[in-house]
């Protein structure tokens, strides 16, 4: 058999042979929110396991960067990754690697090259401490009453919507006409009190006003949102109460105060995640903040600006970033969750830029605090590594490497219409003065007029230029899912295309299940990993009768002796045939459909 410097895919194989766990904690992975990365520990333990040292390492998508993380994590590893590999029999060969990382966005990008090349943990500590000084003026933004009639800093405000009667046009709050505190709900209909007409409140119109925008200069529709509930903190005591019309009256300062002059007004480009309800009104960056927030995060930003160190302006810029999206915008949220007493603060939903009837206003300055600790920690994992790592803010449709000149790659390709990662990027990026050239997005995409053959064809391109590098012995990892057969087609022609086919197949597992757990064969949900070598087939094989999805199904119940989970058997399905040289015949609704079927055959039987 053939090796890449030593190492056999029987040697790999180990790896492949079972779910393998990808937790979604550490520093390094909570440094800064992306959509579906991965563990780079667990990357470190496929990249250690798969090359030898100074071996060179390719990511086409390597959206923030967890490749090059899990590099360096290669070259030092955590003791759960040393003690993860003893328990799955792997023999990993740490030290330092050469890491290329290509990634169209500019936000991805940007994320990767701080995290791989940090300062000095020790002088940005400092320098952050510094930075907390200087912006003690703008902390006053949040200076409030509390309930004694002390001053007291907002934690964080809870607003609401209003509702409009269709009978009556009687305006109600949404906090009063559907939050119960006692018991904590959020009702489905309301009884107008002006007319006593009952309306479900998720059909309920929500009311509009016109008001002038200081930074556009010219009058706006929005939708009308009011402070409502304030949660505040007096030294170390925390309260929280209604709030007033003094608290209401104190925000037009707002509107006189003076904003930094770079504050970025800049049109959103909302389309495929474009909602006329909750979206109304919101045109430019600077809508989807309360002016409060505005004001704090672009003296922040400002202040950050005027560092001449450019490694420390990037680091807190980052740091910035890092709560930008996730936690100072309309989109935070509250929900309820059992037994608790008060409503459970939540970040902006990942994938989506939904905006509820209840928007959350946080504490940008108490938020940037807390997540340091957690960026400091990041740094001081990767900072001065031997691990050679690279970022291309570009397309990975025309490399420009060398033939032959990779000897492994690990990358998580976009799954089809799954996120358009350039539209949900684009609140950090306007604050970094540059946005994502879309052109060559590998995206399925009406806004861009992208189908799935455009798809196929972006993706066909990228893994014709995997297959070119690669060497004659070099491996790919690729973690891929969708729901739909047609861009599972789309990778798959993609790869033959290349000269690659499938070597092995398993699961990665995102869910924070224990090593015990897995090996004692749990269902697991997650996302299909394949192993590609440079051989090809001359044809995808078509299934046979033993092949089809209900055979699969019924082996499932049968090794199982119980019911299965849907989302993880349709993941094994995948697997299995890729793993086997055919395509899968159905869309995992229909896949789930069967599931169900034979769950309740089972439950009868039982």
């Amino acid at each position: 058999m053939k090796k890449n410097n030593g190492i056999t895919i029987s040697e790999i194989k180990t790896l492949y042979d079972f779910p393998f766990p990808a937790k979604r904690t550490g520093p390094l992975y909570n440094a800064f929110s992306y959509p579906t990365k991965i563990s780079p520990e667990a990357i470190g333990l496929f990249i250690a396991t798969h090359t030898n040292p100074n071996d060179k390492i390719l990511d086409t998508f390597a959206g923030s960067g967890t490749t090059g993380l899990g590099a360096i994590l290669a070259e030092r590893p955590t003791e759960d990754m040393i003690q993860n590999a003893k328990t799955f029999g792997l023999n990993p060969k740490w030290g330092p690697r050469k890491v290329k990382l290509y990634e169209l966005s500019v936000l991805g990008s940007f994320i990767a090259g701080v995290l791989t090349e940090p300062p000095n943990p020790t002088k940005f500590r400092n320098t952050f401490e510094e930075f907390l000084v200087k912006a003690k003026e703008i902390e006053n933004a949040y200076t409030i009453e509390d309930p004694d009639g002390k001053s007291g800093v907002i934690r964080h405000v809870i607003w609401s919507d209003s509702l409009i009667c269709s009978e009556c046009s009687e305006e109600t709050l949404f906090w009063q006409a559907a939050v119960s505190k006692n018991p904590l709900e959020i009702k489905k209909y309301y009884t107008c009190p002006n007319c006593s007409i009952e309306h479900e409140i998720e059909k309920s119109e929500r009311v509009t006003v016109k008001e002038y925008d200081r930074f556009l200069k010219r009058n706006c529709i929005q939708r009308k949102r009011t402070p409502v509930w304030i949660y505040g903190k007096t030294g170390n005591n925390k309260w929280n109460r209604e709030a007033t019309d003094i608290d209401i009256a104190s925000l037009k300062q707002f509107d006189e105060i003076q904003f930094p002059d770079d504050v970025p007004l800049k049109e959103l480009n909302l389309v495929d995640l474009y909602r006329s309800g909750y979206h109304t009104g919101i045109t430019h960056l600077h809508h989807l903040y309360t002016k409060r927030n505005l004001y704090v995060i672009s003296k922040l930003w400002e202040l950050a600006e005027s560092y001449k160190n450019k490694s420390m302006k990037n680091a807190l810029k980052f740091l910035i970033l890092s709560y930008n999206a996730t936690h100072s915008t309309l989109m935070t949220r509250v929900v309820l969750k059992k037994k608790e007493k008060d409503f459970v603060l939540t970040s902006a939903q990942s994938g989506v830029l939904y905006i509820s009837s209840l928007p959350v206003e946080k504490n940008i300055i108490e938020g940037v605090k807390r997540k340091f600790s957690t960026i400091i920690k990041a740094f001081e994992m990767t900072y001065g590594a031997e691990s050679e790592v690279e970022v291309f803010n570009k397309s990975s449709t025309n490399l420009g490497l060398d033939d032959g000149s990779i000897d492994y790659v690990f990358t998580d390709p976009p799954f089809g219409d799954y996120i358009p990662y350039s539209e949900i990027n684009q609140i950090n990026e306007f604050w970094l003065g540059k946005t994502t050239k879309n052109k060559n997005e590998v995206i399925i995409s009406k806004s861009q007029n992208k189908s799935v053959d455009e798809y196929k064809e972006l993706m066909s391109r990228v893994f014709g230029e995997i297959a070119r590098v690669l060497s004659d012995d070099g491996k790919a990892t690729i973690v891929f899912h969708s729901a739909k057969v047609a861009v599972w087609d789309a990778l798959v022609t993609s790869y033959l295309k290349s000269g690659m086919a499938v070597a092995e197949t398993s699961v990665l597992d995102k869910i924070q299940s224990s090593f015990k757990q897995t090996v004692s064969n749990v269902s697991v949900k997650g996302d299909p990993l394949i192993l590609l070598t440079k051989r090809s087939l001359d044809n995808i094989n078509e299934p046979d009768l033993s092949e089809c999805p209900e055979h699969f199904i019924r082996n499932a119940h049968d090794e199982k002796n119980t019911i299965v989970d849907a989302q993880s058997t349709f993941s094994a399905y995948i697997s299995y045939c890729l793993k086997n040289g055919f395509l899968p015949k159905i869309n995992a609704n229909k896949f789930y459909d069967l599931v169900s079927k034979f769950n309740k055959m089972e439950s009868v039987i039982g």
